[in-house]
């Protein structure tokens, strides 16, 4: 068979402020998976491109191939006050697309097409889709299509029934890396010096962060061995000269000794990187800290989490983590968002003295909870008649409480707007 994987994501900035362009890691995953001594494979990557549905028109026709597989990054960009919806988008590149080629099948997947998988499949009008840890799913699907055998027994596929609505199958967490990402297949150079960097994978959790309840610790871990990471990174410097690395991981510090092992093998490697990484509340040391500081590691990005846990408890820890970087000499940024149900003045006050007395090198501040399922903002907004169902959820809602909806946004503006280093969204 041929396959076209395309990445859709042209999404290049953080914080509406920052040029963050993001290898798009989750297909390179995709690309390595699939068995190119039996199919043929491109991969088109969109982050570049001037006009994004006319070039994946292009490529199906010049390619005509049986398989284009869409990668979808992000819903939205999560901005309140800037928002960008990024489906219409990826809707627009499948209908020309369909187009181009009436034959070929469209298979969604990646973080955003997992979040709310049929209601993806309808509104992109794809024929297929892979929720959840997608690249032994993918492989799997392509040879059962190339068989013509049945394939509706494969982990996290969605196909439509007999009436045309989508069915989403359980998914399946692969226990361990089978295979270094195809960053071969991609532009590389394009992305170095960009945001912070180039991505390279240290672990995965079991479930797409924020969907599911609580943390994620223990067997939930997928971590990859510090020597894999370690060989991706020379291999990006010595093929591309690439060495402003970011790692990607939701909780670069939990668990606490996997995260030393990675730095002491950075270390003792020689490779020379600059590298950063987002880190949570919890599990952290100056040991740690010294280590990632060690291993070349220049900023690290405190997100916002503890969930079950109390405003005071969760503030306490992220000012707990702060001050472990500061006694390292390691700079680090803040992302607290405002407005989550039960917020109130006095909460707001906290949030905002948390950031006076840090004094990050950059705070991100986000106003409003961008409503996605299973959290406790979805339960809130369907009892105050937000929303009908999490269906709703598809296009960008904001949840904001309302005993400061009133009030805080213009509260927040004026707050950044005194503080260079602190960004609103």
């Amino acid at each position: 068979m041929k396959i076209l994987l395309v990445a859709t994501n042209q999404s290049d900035r953080f914080m509406d402020r920052m040029v963050v362009r993001p290898v798009p890691i989750g297909l390179a995953y995709i690309a390595a998976a699939v068995d190119e001594t039996r199919h043929e494979m491109r991969v088109l990557d969109l982050m570049f491109s001037d006009d994004a549905p006319a070039d994946a028109e292009s490529a199906v026709r010049d390619f005509a191939p049986d398989v284009v597989g869409l990668s979808m990054r992000n819903l939205d960009n999560q901005s309140y006050f800037n928002l960008k919806w990024n489906l219409p988008g990826v809707r627009e590149i499948a209908e020309r697309v369909r187009r181009a080629s009436s034959d070929a099948r469209i298979v969604c997947g990646g973080p955003a097409f997992s979040i709310l998988p049929a209601e993806c499949l309808r509104y992109v009008g794809a024929d297929l889709g892979i929720a959840g840890d997608a690249a032994e799913a993918f492989a799997t699907l392509i040879e059962r299509l190339d068989a013509g055998a049945d394939f509706s027994d494969v982990p996290g596929v969605v196909y439509r029934d007999a009436d045309g609505e989508p069915v989403v199958t359980e998914g399946r967490f692969a226990p361990a890396f089978h295979n270094a990402p195809r960053l071969d297949l991609l532009d590389m150079r394009r992305y170095d010096g960009s945001g912070f960097g180039v991505g390279v994978v240290t672990k995965l959790a079991q479930a797409y962060y924020p969907t599911v309840a609580g943390g994620f610790e223990g067997d939930d871990w997928r971590v990859r061995e510090p020597s894999e990471v370690v060989a991706e990174i020379a291999d990006l410097n010595a093929r591309y000269g690439i060495s402003k690395i970011f790692f990607i991981d939701s909780g670069f510090n939990v668990p606490l000794e996997p995260a030393k092992a990675l730095c002491r093998a950075v270390i003792n490697s020689g490779v020379k990187i600059r590298w950063n990484s987002y880190v949570r509340a919890g599990a952290c040391d100056d040991e740690l800290a010294a280590l990632m500081k060690e291993s070349g590691c220049s900023l690290a990005l405190i997100a916002e989490s503890g969930k079950g846990e109390g405003l005071s408890e969760r503030l306490a820890g992220i000012e707990s983590l702060g001050a472990v970087f500061k006694r390292a000499g390691l700079p680090f940024t803040l992302n607290i968002g405002f407005g989550e149900p039960g917020e109130t003045e006095e909460s707001v006050n906290a949030k905002l003295g948390l950031l006076d007395r840090t004094e990050p090198a950059f705070a991100a501040m986000r106003l409003g909870t961008r409503i996605l399922p299973n959290a406790p903002a979805a339960l809130a907004a369907m009892r105050e008649g937000l929303i009908e169902s999490e269906s709703d959820l598809l296009e960008p809602i904001f949840y904001i409480d309302p005993k400061v909806r009133g009030w805080l946004p213009d509260r927040l503006r004026s707050e950044a707007a005194r503080r260079p280093r602190w960004n609103l969204s």
